[in-house]
């Protein structure tokens, strides 16, 4: 049987409920393990001590855990061409990993910057200034006891699997940094999703799943696009993946598409049927 349990990444949420509202919510339903993304109202970089440790009290209370946070790339740029961008966004994630160290989230979602879509800088360039910033990042990282793990996001400076697989051989820092990967942002930029998880085998630390086409980029509920999630399953297993698996749903229903997701991903292999 699947023991691939499914956690819930809580991007549904950010403008209508805060994070502990929504945390209580989908325990109701049964998850325990959850990505908590970073935006307020939901979940500020700036929530105060005690309200942290509200946070913590609750989620120890329901048996919860964050197996990660996420930070939003709309905001921050760490391949900005700005030298300021990229320190304010230094800056920006500091504060994210001191909030999931004292979370008790293991891992902070990395965004490896963001690309004009209509004209990029040389790819040595982008490339520098991720390293630059990403290598700024990994001693404060590891003296709080969190992970970068490296997402592949389409507009990104790491789009791909071999992109994301290459960066992490350049940089080392193996107890610092790993990958997310994201099964529909894989799927939209036309990459195999067989191929994505083999290249980066035991490298990745999380794993994204929602639905998308190749014509419109989406993370829609499981069933709206083509996302391949056999084949995923397929992959997972030739590799022996046990780490987390997040639903990453964006729906105004989210409950619903979430509750509809995970039966879907159920049946496709990918995680474990929802208990009850």
């Amino acid at each position: 049987m699947n023991a691939r349990v499914a956690g819930i990444n809580t991007y549904s949420y950010i403008w209508s409920h805060p994070i502990r509202e929504c945390l209580a919510g989908l325990a109701a339903l049964g998850y325990r393990q959850f990505e908590g993304v970073i935006n307020p109202p939901h979940l500020d970089l700036d929530t105060s001590p005690q309200a942290r440790r509200e946070i913590v009290a609750l989620m120890r209370g329901e048996g919860l855990s964050f197996t990660s946070l996420n930070l939003p790339s709309l905001d921050t740029n760490l391949a900005s061409p700005f030298a300021d961008t990229r320190a304010y966004s230094v800056g920006m994630f500091k504060k994210a990993i001191v909030l999931a160290a004292e979370l008790h989230a293991s891992c902070l979602v990395t965004v490896p910057g963001r690309l004009s879509p209509l004209l990029a800088p040389a790819r040595a360039l982008s490339r520098a200034w991720v390293q630059d910033t990403v290598q700024t990042l990994v001693p404060y990282a590891r003296e709080h006891g969190v992970k970068l793990a490296i997402e592949n996001v389409p507009f990104a400076a790491l789009p791909t699997a071999r992109d994301i697989g290459d960066f992490l051989d350049e940089m080392g820092n193996g107890d610092v940094l790993c990958a997310c990967y994201d099964a529909a942002n894989a799927h939209f930029i036309g990459e195999a999703l067989h191929d994505g998880v083999r290249s980066l085998a035991g490298r990745i630390a999380l794993l994204h799943c929602s639905d998308t086409t190749r014509t419109a980029w989406r993370h829609d509920p499981i069933g709206k696009g083509d996302v391949p999630f056999g084949q995923l399953a397929a992959a997972l297993g030739a590799q022996a993946y046990a780490g987390p698996i997040l639903l990453e749903i964006i729906d105004q229903d989210a409950q619903a598409s979430i509750v509809q997701s995970h039966d879907a991903l159920a049946g496709a292999g990918v995680v474990a049927p929802r208990e009850g």
